[in-house]
Parts: C-alpha cells; structure tokens; sequence
C-alpha cells in the first residue's frame, strides 16, 4: 500500500476568473479549462466505482488505500466542478458541455460491469505521472496565469502523482488481470477522445473567440498533430503547422519524452509507483506542511511568484 494523505483544500474559484486566464499561454489555458470539464465527469466517474469495489474488499489494508484516493478525487472534483460553474455563469451555454460530459461518464457506468470501470480508471490515472511531471516541470511555460486557477491545477497534479499506485492497487486487489486492462485500453482511450472533441466543440461555439483567444479545438488530439508539423523539417513550413500550441517554446526531446511515457504507461508491465516524482512535487509538499497558502501558492500574483 501507499501512503497517501488527504488535504482539505478551498479554492476561491468564481465568475471573477476569466476564461482565458493565461493570456501569456493561451493553448495551455483552455486546455486547462477542457480538463477541468473533463475532471468533473472522470473523477465521479471514479467515485462511484471506487464506492461499488468497496463492497467486495476484505483487506483491510486495500480498502484504507481506496478511501483515502476517494477522498481525495471526491475533493478534486468539487474543486474542479468550482472552476467550471465559474465559467457557466459567464457563459451559460456552457452548461450543456458539463451536462455531456456527466452523462457520457453515467452512461458508461451503467453500460459496463465494475472490472471495467476500474481498468479504465487505471488505464487513465496510469497515464498520469508522466503527463502531470512534465506539466510540473514545465509549468512557467504551461501555467504561469491566474494564481487562482494556477494553484488549482498544481494542487490537482502533485495529489495525482501521489496516489500514482492507488487505481493500479485498488484493480490488482479487485480484478488482478492486466491483460483485460491491456484489452480494454482502446475502448477507454476512444471514450476520453470523444469526450475531448464534443468538450472541444462545446467551448468554441459558446465561448466568442476574442475571449478563448485561441480554437479549442486546436487542444484535441489535433494538437499532436500540429506539434509533429511544428518540429519535423519537411512539415515545419506548411500553413497549418503555424498555430499556436500549449507546447510551444518546449524542446522537442522533452515532448518526446513525454510521449514514451505515455506510450509505457500502458504495458501490462508498467508499474506507475516506480515513475520518479518532479523535485518540485517535494518542494510544494514541504510547504503544505509549512502552512504556505496552497490555493495562491503559484502563479500571477501567488505567494511565491518571487520564488518562481
């Protein structure tokens, strides 16, 4: 077992964060945004799993790791769901977006038995340590906006590498077969893109451009497509490899690294508790326990925007 630790946190998220409030990045600010939609539906998603599993645990030390990560995705998403009622009430018609998003993870629910749920939250929560690292490690570039927000996603990302072992623990103690999770990956994997381009479409027909600043839907998977056509010579100059992406002004060796990291984060043989943590994630751990603010802690305006 891990060991995980719930904190109770409150972000002071409200009508008053704008949508775009990362103007120095605004790729990464609304695929910021599409997370935080995203996050709603995913992390109830994992509640009621986690909740349905609970039942059928014995060991007492298997059922301690699943309510600690509950309390903590319970948290996320309450946080997550602050962000985009904030966005709602600036733009109603986003509403429906979040209301998708609900649904489409309900559907699912009640579509599938409890050993599928839980490989699709391993397979996704897998892929984690590696994609919440590299924002971690590049988050000048990536999140350096609205403290409000900022301090949010930074929160959110060091708790998921955290508990980076708890879904892997939680489907080994209940299911224990990898190789129905390596099975399920591509219908999982489909679910989370088709999320991501109606979230995508939903942002830029309720959202007027000059706010966004930038086609949401350029944060879909098009977005790898545009990276490719950014960094290969032979691509570099067609028109369309000149629109903005989140990853902008990161080297190509860093963005491929990510991708393998992703790409391992699926082999039945990965384990994502051997995935090493950022040295970062230390240092806002230490401050947590120093009694820092952690929901001003980074970004525009934060209490260590001295310190970056």
């Amino acid at each position: 077992m891990t060991d995980v630790q719930f904190r109770k946190m409150r972000f002071d998220l409200d009508e008053s964060v704008p949508f775009q409030w990362n103007p120095a990045n605004p790729a990464s600010g609304v695929m910021a945004n599409m997370i935080s939609f995203m996050a709603v539906g995913f992390e109830r998603y994992i509640v009621l799993a986690v909740k349905e599993a609970l039942k059928v645990m014995t060991d007492a030390a298997l059922r301690e790791e699943a309510e600690v990560f509950l309390a903590q995705e319970c948290q996320h998403s309450a946080a997550h769901r602050r962000h985009v009622n904030g966005l709602i009430k600036q733009y109603p018609a986003l509403s429906a977006v979040l209301d998708t998003v609900i649904k489409s993870y309900e559907d699912l629910y009640a579509a599938r038995p409890l050993k599928f749920h839980l490989a699709y939250i391993a397979s996704i929560e897998a892929t984690f340590p590696a994609l919440f690292s590299f924002m971690i490690q590049h988050r000048d570039r990536l999140y350096y906006g609205d403290s409000r927000v900022a301090s949010l996603f930074m929160w959110h990302y060091v708790e998921e590498i955290e508990h980076r072992s708890s879904a892997e623990i939680i489907f080994d103690g209940v299911v224990g077969d990898k190789w129905y999770q390596f099975r399920t990956l591509r219908h999982s994997m489909r679910h989370v893109a088709m999320l991501s381009r109606k979230i995508a479409d939903g942002i830029a027909e309720a959202v007027p451009s000059e706010d966004a600043k930038v086609d949401a839907r350029s944060a879909t998977s098009a977005m790898w497509r545009t990276e490719l056509m950014k960094r290969l010579p032979l691509l570099k100059n067609r028109p369309d490899a000149h629109t903005p992406t989140a990853f902008d002004g990161i080297a190509t060796r860093e963005v491929l690294r990510l991708v393998g990291g992703l790409m391992v984060s699926q082999l039945p043989t990965h384990h994502p508790g051997n995935v090493a943590v950022p040295e970062w994630f230390h240092t806002w751990m230490r401050d947590f326990d120093a009694g820092q603010d952690m929901a001003h802690y980074y970004g525009v305006g934060s209490t260590t925007a001295q310190r970056r």
